[in-house]
């Protein structure tokens, strides 16, 4: 038995320096950790701002299938990423930001284009600063194809816009009537323009989709032929 029970004044006080000692301890682990947090995010910063940027611009007329495909790509390069059907049109512009070993890829997806005319709109709009220029073509409505002809002939005489390179994407080609990426690239006439300015052509489908479990409702599936066209958007944007 204590001889000297502590009075309740010194009860309290022990109380009290027990809870400040442990309330310090609980802080110092606290900032430790906060300062080792922070050290994390501005070397992940610093990691992001050393890699470089790319942007992509990617247009085409309504119905080509652009929001599927950059759905796709995105998809393929993100595992978390998932994507509904039928795709909701984009309105106004979307930015994706797709990655490799290399550089971070920003697709600026153009949507509500309604006639060739607003495409050229846009090309000049956008043509600025821009690494690579996409234009999805839908192989199956061939009516479009020589006014599309038109449009890049115009594209790559504006002198303010003759470096930027452009990739055509021949998509659709799982339709019965669509035209293959070679015939799209004699319809467009890509061999006369490849002389003047840096353009290439490659076919994609992102259709027919697999059929989803019982249950889901999201996809987290892109065609082989879309890893391709992303993997030539990469080279292209960085060459």
């Amino acid at each position: 038995m204590n001889k000297y029970p502590l009075t309740e004044s010194q009860k309290t006080f022990l109380w009290v320096s027990c809870t400040c000692v442990g309330m310090y301890v609980a802080y110092r682990y606290w900032k430790k950790r906060k300062l080792k947090t922070i050290n994390e995010r501005f070397g992940e910063i610093s990691k992001l701002l050393s890699k470089p940027q790319k942007r992509v611009v990617l247009l085409g007329l309504k119905g080509a299938g652009k929001t599927l495909l950059v759905n796709q790509m995105t998809v393929s390069n993100n595992n978390d990423f998932s994507y509904t059907m039928p795709p909701q049109p984009t309105k106004g512009s979307l930015i994706t930001r797709l990655k490799n070993d290399l550089c971070y890829y920003n697709i600026w997806e153009v949507g509500g284009i309604d006639t060739l005319d607003d495409v050229i709109t846009y090309w000049t709009m956008f043509s600025y600063d821009v690494d690579l220029m996409v234009f999805v073509i839908d192989s199956n409505d061939t009516d479009k194809l020589s006014v599309i002809a038109s449009s890049l002939k115009q594209f790559i005489n504006n002198p303010q816009l003759s470096k930027t390179p452009i990739l055509i994407v021949a998509n659709k080609q799982d339709c019965p009537n669509a035209l293959k990426p070679e015939q799209v690239e004699q319809a467009l006439d890509l061999l006369s323009l490849s002389h003047k300015h840096k353009i290439e052509l490659i076919g994609c489908q992102t259709e027919p989709l697999p059929c989803l479990s019982e249950g889901e409702t999201n996809y987290k599936w892109c065609h082989s032929s879309v890893v391709l066209v992303m993997k030539k958007m990469f080279s292209m944007a960085i060459s």
